[in-house]
């Protein structure tokens, strides 16, 4: 449930985005989930609106559009979201100040159980930060491209990377390439899979997770 980053000159590509990606937008009514954010890193309000415009331009592709309820603590007014269980099709991101994996080319992580299912992932801001300065790739789009990213386990469940796209576990130097044009996106069976999982679909969501490749 996590993915990494990593340079190296002469190495070959492991993200190649020749494949087949959805370019065009694959609506399919009701399919809409809700993303509740803890902002426990700080991000400024700038920043944070144009990386969930960024996750939210990426799932619409996919066919899902996403409402966003931001969750402050301790501020006046907290969406009642925010004070109960995550529903069917909520899910909470928590963008938190450090890494909490073993390397920090690590961006994130979901959380799943042994079915697959999950509701909770985490975003590690420093690392994002680091990657923003050593490349130069827009903070907001970074930020927002790792989040549709964890959001991405949570709606294909188990051993859901794969070898290209949004959801390959490694991205070199072309996919951050990609990212800039907007073209890192997910392909055209994960996108199903997702609005499958929308859907309520739990006989195709169960076998995403007992038939995906570890």
């Amino acid at each position: 449930m996590r993915f990494d980053f990593r340079s190296c000159a002469g190495c070959v590509v492991i993200v190649l985005l020749c494949v087949n990606f959805v370019r065009g937008r694959e609506s399919q009514e009701g399919a809409e989930i809700t993303v509740l954010v803890n902002n426990n890193a700080g991000v400024s309000l700038a920043v944070l609106n144009q990386a969930e415009s960024e996750a939210s331009r990426i799932f619409r592709v996919a066919g899902i559009e996403i409402t966003w309820v931001d969750c402050v603590k301790g501020a006046d007014g907290v969406d009642d979201a925010c004070r109960r269980a995550p529903g069917p099709n909520d899910f909470v991101l928590h963008i938190v100040p450090q890494g909490k994996a073993s390397t920090d080319w690590v961006f994130g992580l979901a959380f799943l159980d042994e079915d697959g299912a999950g509701k909770y992932s985490d975003i590690f801001f420093d690392r994002i930060q680091q990657l923003h300065r050593q490349f130069g790739t827009p903070l907001s789009r970074l930020l927002g491209t790792v989040a549709a990213h964890e959001l991405g386990h949570l709606l294909l469940g188990s051993h859901s990377h794969s070898y290209a796209g949004i959801m390959a576990p490694v991205w070199e130097k072309k996919a951050l390439r990609h990212m800039e044009m907007g073209g890192l996106l997910f392909s055209g069976d994960q996108a199903s899979r997702m609005r499958a999982r929308v859907g309520g679909d739990e006989r195709i969501f169960v076998s995403m997770g007992a038939g995906a490749q570890k």
